[in-house]
């Protein structure tokens, strides 16, 4: 269920719907498969610790994976757009489970 291949990864960045937020942005693109897969961008300029690079990467794996409705048949690349603070990252949690919501909510076409 997740993005591997570069390929994939640009398509989405390059096609796909896109919505951003203050700690993410989320692509969306149509892959013709019945499950829906998951790719994550957390570059060093972001956040500069590998640390927090990876807490941020868990966090998203997990998001994604306790959606109570996951969206079927779309590629998903998250991109972290700054890293919150230690406290924020609830804040972050409910950001990201919000845009995902959203674009599961929305209908596609291929």
């Amino acid at each position: 269920m997740r993005l591997q291949r570069r390929e994939h990864f640009s398509a989405a960045l390059a096609d796909g719907e896109t919505r951003a937020r203050r700690y993410f942005t989320v692509y969306v693109k149509p892959n013709g498969l019945s499950q829906a897969r998951i790719g994550i961008i957390a570059s060093r300029r972001v956040a500069a610790r590998a640390v927090d690079r990876n807490r941020m990467k868990r966090m998203v794996r997990e998001v994604f994976r306790t959606m109570p409705e996951r969206p079927a048949g779309v590629d998903i690349v998250v991109q972290l757009r700054r890293c919150p603070q230690r406290g924020a990252s609830a804040v972050a949690r409910a950001e990201l489970a919000r845009l995902l919501e959203e674009l599961a909510a929305r209908p596609r076409s291929s």
